[in-house]
């Protein structure tokens, strides 16, 4: 195949008339190439591409060589699947390749603080006398003990609740854990559930589950894996809704700046209360609730990873446009976004690292047209 055809199909991508089998081969091509082209930093920006087409290329031509005429069809499907790819590699993974080389003429920045670092485990444990705990500042071991239940920081900072004697206790104590904006943390009640807590997000918790449920409040972000237990229903209550589980895996996202509070279901099912109305929702679906009506409606997700990528240390953008692309990076780099004149209506698709600082992020970003620069700790979006 030569470059001509490939150029045509990252073209279809990029209008945005890829199928979700060919946008979610771009992930799967993107980890089965990209750990050999980033470990030869010594190449040059051209010198990468024909390196990334000639494996694509050569992918290709073994799996044609093993396909018999009926399969042809398979065939064309793979290649589709190397193409896409190409996409991202070119537009994204050279950054990283060669990060001396010059930035896009369209990418400015600041001599003052454009370093803008990512988030990272940050989080404040209010517990039930009213005394703050700094998690990122506090020792790994135990650093609380409450009502037969202690508090235990992990190495690998996450905090974990245990009963010291009885699964039983009389008596409980409430804690909050509330992450900052550009925070991010892992939380293990006592009954086994976790929960993941997005940048400006908190989870108001008892230290033990002493009645016929388990009851939680969230705000912002919260990805759970529930313990089962269907003698005890697991209850989360937000300012929109309530949500009654036995044992699952969900993602709420109720940030007081989006349209809508969003419950994605990955496994198992929900039950979502609001008002008088009542929905059971099922695995791939999600429920969507505005504060100006009472209804919930319920719409089909097509990438579930895509929904819980900030969870695996990404972001990820399915057709979202310019604002809620930015909302996330505030939220994660604890930085403002100012928009410089018309705000483009253009949908935006594709997978950035979490990791990696502001000044990269926003030439990742340039090559999808979101042309931005930094200044005074402030990220800046221009029309062009």
């Amino acid at each position: 195949m030569n470059q001509d055809e490939i150029k045509f199909l990252i073209k279809k991508y990029n209008n945005q008339t890829a199928s979700t089998e060919e946008k979610k081969a771009v992930e799967e091509w993107y980890e089965s190439i990209n750990g050999e082209v980033l470990a030869q930093d010594q190449f040059k920006q051209e010198e990468t591409k024909k390196l990334i087409l000639k494996n694509i290329t050569s992918k290709i031509d073994e799996k044609k060589s093993r396909q018999k005429p009926k399969l042809r069809k398979l065939f064309y499907a793979q290649f589709f699947k190397a193409a896409v790819v190409l996409l991202v590699l070119l537009a994204g993974i050279y950054l990283y390749i060669k990060q001396t080389d010059a930035v896009p003429k369209h990418v400015s920045y600041s001599s003052k603080k454009t370093n803008i670092i990512p988030g990272g485990n940050n989080a404040v444990l209010l517990l039930a006398d009213g005394s703050q705990i700094i998690l990122n500042k506090t020792s790994d071991g135990q650093i609380a003990d409450q009502s037969g239940v202690k508090v235990v920081k992990t190495k690998s900072g996450e905090l974990i609740y245990r009963f010291t004697g009885s699964s039983n206790p009389k008596s409980t104590a409430i804690n909050t854990i509330i992450t900052p904006r550009g925070g991010q943390y892992h939380l293990v009640l006592v009954d086994g559930t976790e929960a993941w807590l997005n940048a400006g997000s908190s989870i108001k918790f008892p230290t033990a589950f002493t009645g016929a449920e388990r009851k939680v409040e969230v705000r912002g972000e919260v990805y759970f894996e529930v313990a089962k237990n269907k003698a005890k229903p697991f209850i989360v209550h937000t300012d929109q809704s309530e949500i009654k589980v036995l044992g699952t895996h969900f993602n709420i996202n109720t940030y007081d700046d989006e349209e809508y509070q969003r419950t994605t279901l990955l496994e198992g099912s929900i039950e979502i209360k609001r008002g008088n109305q009542k929905v059971l929702i099922k695995p791939g679906q999600q429920a969507n609730i505005n504060e100006k009506s009472e209804l919930i409606k319920i719409k089909e997700v097509e990438d579930l990873e895509a929904i819980i990528a900030w969870k695996n240390g990404y972001f990820q953008f399915e057709k979202s446009d310019l604002q809620s692309v930015m909302r996330q990076v505030s939220r994660w780099y604890n930085t403002d976004v100012i928009y410089n004149g018309t705000i483009p209506t253009k949908q935006y698709t594709g997978k950035i690292p979490r990791s990696i600082n502001a000044t990269k992020l926003i030439e990742m970003l340039s090559f999808s047209g979101i042309h931005c620069q930094i200044q005074h700790n402030q990220i800046t979006v221009n029309p062009k």
